[in-house]
């Protein structure tokens, strides 16, 4: 009796695919899916590129040239992320996809993709805290998680940095605004300290009234606030001298190694040697 009502079922199966409205009506569905899926394509391959031109143009007009640096990197990012949400919404509508189910598949996604990435959240917020309180901006050299360099870009979830050995290092915001970040762009003036070592007969006086002369053979070096000596430490074998003055952010680095060239030939001038490490070794014979 079983297999006599499976059989039926069967052959009415087999009667409606093989009915002729059937096919004809599935044969239009298939080519009218067929065709949206084509138009979805060649929708969101268009005006991707129209909406890209376009971007590129405003990109590089005076008005949003004149935006502030740092917040230009982080606004094309959401720009750019914002057009390609909205062209994939519109193409999903293009497929036929029904408003009210649209919204619905996109709030049941949206709360997926919240708590699945729940951190980019957190580095979004970050980027804004980093924006509004201005704690850097392109091109400022910081210090951020044992990361040193110049801020390359900031974006939505990360900031770049680019190291002085033009290495690309990207942290996220979220971990920024938790960490410690030392910007030596924010003042315009720096400190430069460097440490001399010097030989415990030497006459410290001799030494630290060379080193001032030499600082002031620098246009670079600031005259206020002063530039000064102190006893730095008393090491196993030199006594170390702390040499200190200020100069401005963007000749920093030209007055480091200017002054780093300039101290042993000013040493040796005045017979004042550099020590080092040294061990005596006593051989006792029997």
């Amino acid at each position: 009796m079983e297999i006599q009502q499976t059989d039926h079922f069967l052959v009415q199966v087999w009667r409606n695919i093989t009915n002729e409205k059937f096919l004809v009506d599935f044969t239009v569905s298939i080519l009218f899916f067929t065709v949206r899926i084509l138009l979805a394509f060649l929708f969101f391959y268009i005006a991707k590129k129209i909406i890209k031109k376009f971007l590129i143009k405003y990109y590089e007009s005076t008005y949003f040239k004149s935006i502030d640096s740092s917040f230009r990197t982080f606004l094309s990012s959401i720009i750019d992320t914002g057009t390609i949400i909205l062209l994939i919404i519109i193409s999903l509508l293009i497929l036929g996809f029904q408003q009210t189910s649209l919204i619905a598949f996109l709030g049941t996604v949206g709360i997926g993709v919240g708590l699945s990435l729940k951190d980019n959240l957190s580095n979004f917020v970050g980027g804004l805290i980093i924006l509004i309180f201005r704690t850097y901006s392109v091109g400022d050299e910081v210090q951020i998680n044992n990361a040193y360099g110049n801020i390359y870009s900031i974006d939505v979830f990360s900031t770049t940095i680019m190291s002085f050995n033009n290495d690309l290092i990207t942290i996220p915001n979220g971990n920024i605004i938790t960490n410690q970040v030392i910007n030596y762009s924010k003042i315009p003036t720096r400190r430069l300290k460097l440490v001399i070592g010097v030989g415990y007969d030497t006459d410290l006086d001799l030494v630290q009234k060379l080193l001032l002369d030499m600082v002031k053979t620098n246009p670079n070096v600031l005259e206020y606030p002063v530039p000064y000596t102190n006893i730095h430490e008393f090491a196993d074998s030199s006594i170390n001298i702390s040499l200190k003055l200020w100069t401005k952010n963007d000749v920093f680095w030209n007055v480091k190694y200017d002054l780093m060239n300039k101290i042993k030939p000013t040493l040796d001038k005045a017979g004042i040697s550099i020590p080092f490490p040294q061990m005596d070794l006593h051989i006792i014979k029997d």
